[in-house]
């Protein structure tokens, strides 16, 4: 590959890779030079697909990476669009600084893997108590060959590796996901911005709430008496459950939690995500299982609903349940 020089700065070699340093994460140049991976569908020597799968080409150079091809239900997610997307979150977000940034962008195994760190130059903390401060960051780690699930990590902390763990500071939010239809890449890494803002702004409610343990079954009790409750007498009166509680909702809400769950851990710092995540994403899909042992897809939205008049509300119900007794309840456990 030959190197160039763009308004960001230079590209330059590292181990197995290349490497670029700028300043602006809603750009993506290091693969506008480099090339990004795309899904080729295979076929027989008479032309016919073969069976359904994907070989991953570099699409400036049209070569085929030496990686498993990939079926049609792999959710392959481009580095560039992910990364340019993530700079945009940034920038919509009030909360944080959007000047001093520090972007590097690092791509490895002819486009197959790549890595963003997003450096905050004006958000130092001294975390350790030492007099030594740390920067807080936003990384993403992702692949387009099943090597690496996507992951997002956002807090205050010299260095991560991809099996989670931090090093020389603290998490405000970290996820990883495979590449299924499922991943929500955007939801992912809004919900970063929003840790980090979080960490920057309300450090001791974020704190508090990652100390405080909250089970399944409190959670589903809680959301039961309160968002998912059903209004009007005749349902207050009812001994039929379906009638008293929003099951769509429940069910979308608590499968939330148990994803949140898995990296955040079992609490209210994981139930308030949950909720955030409801709020601002308003057309996805999940599946449940029924009573029968069959799975049913359903959505969050409704036909015709306006997205924006949707999250307004929503977060107006989220703001609301936020200064409940039943919240503040919970708070009250630590």
């Amino acid at each position: 590959m030959q190197l160039h020089s763009n308004n960001s700065g230079n590209i330059r070699p590292i181990d197995n890779g290349y490497e670029l340093v700028h300043d602006d994460p809603r750009t993506a140049d290091l693969f506008s030079e480099f090339g990004t991976v795309i899904k080729e569908p295979l076929f027989d020597k008479d032309g016919t697909p073969y069976g359904g799968g994907f070989a991953l080409k570099n699409s400036v150079t049209g070569q085929l990476l030496d990686s498993p091809t990939v079926t049609k239900g792999y959710k392959l997610v481009n580095h560039a669009d992910v990364f340019s997307m993530q700079g945009h979150s940034l920038f919509h977000n009030a909360e944080l600084p959007h000047d001093n940034l520090t972007v590097i962008d690092r791509v490895f195994d002819g486009g197959r893997r790549a890595t963003r760190q997003v450096m905050f130059n004006d958000m130092t903390w001294d975390i350790d108590g030492k007099g030594n401060g740390i920067t807080a960051r936003a990384d993403i780690v992702n692949s387009t060959d099943m090597s690496w699930a996507f992951q997002v990590f956002s807090g205050a902390y010299r260095e991560y590796c991809r099996n989670t763990c931090v090093f020389g500071g603290q998490k405000a939010y970290h996820q990883k996901r495979k590449h299924t239809s499922q991943l929500s890449t955007q939801a992912m890494i809004e919900k970063a911005h929003l840790g980090l803002s979080m960490f920057e702004n309300h450090r001791d409610t974020m704190d508090n709430w990652r100390t405080i343990d909250l089970d399944r079954s409190q959670w589903v009790q809680v959301l039961e008496e309160t968002l998912c409750k059903k209004g009007g007498k005749g349902a207050a009166l009812s001994t039929d459950k379906s009638t008293r509680v929003n099951g769509k909702l429940l069910d979308y809400l608590t499968l939330r939690f148990d994803e949140e769950s898995r990296e955040l851990g079992s609490n209210l710092w994981a139930a308030y995500n949950s909720l955030t995540h409801w709020a601002t994403h308003t057309d996805e899909t999940f599946e449940r299982q029924n009573d029968d042992g069959t799975v049913t897809e359903l959505s969050t939205s409704r036909a015709g609903s306006n997205p924006f008049t949707v999250q307004h509300t929503r977060n107006d119900k989220v703001r609301a349940f936020l200064e409940s007794d039943q919240w503040a309840n919970l708070e009250r456990v630590a």
